[in-house]
């Protein structure tokens, strides 16, 4: 029940958070036009791009580990 409550404050606070930043951004990339788009979608854009690199990252080095074991001479 704790855990529901929570839950719903949690995206509460993100319904909130997203309808105060709807502002139109303009996002420069390296290469291509700038594009124009709302400032939640930038900031959800780069927390997907981090949280993606993190997980990249530790299935990595958690594969080092297991091939490090097989090949031990």
């Amino acid at each position: 029940m704790v855990r529901l409550v929570v839950s719903l404050l949690f995206a509460i606070f993100l319904l909130i958070f997203a309808s105060q930043n709807m502002h139109e951004i303009v996002v420069r990339f390296v290469f291509g036009e700038p594009v124009e788009m709302p400032m939640i979608l930038a900031v959800a854009g780069a927390f997907v791009c981090g949280f993606a690199l993190a997980i990249f990252t530790i299935l990595v080095r958690s594969g080092d580990k297991k091939g490090a074991d097989e090949f031990d001479y």
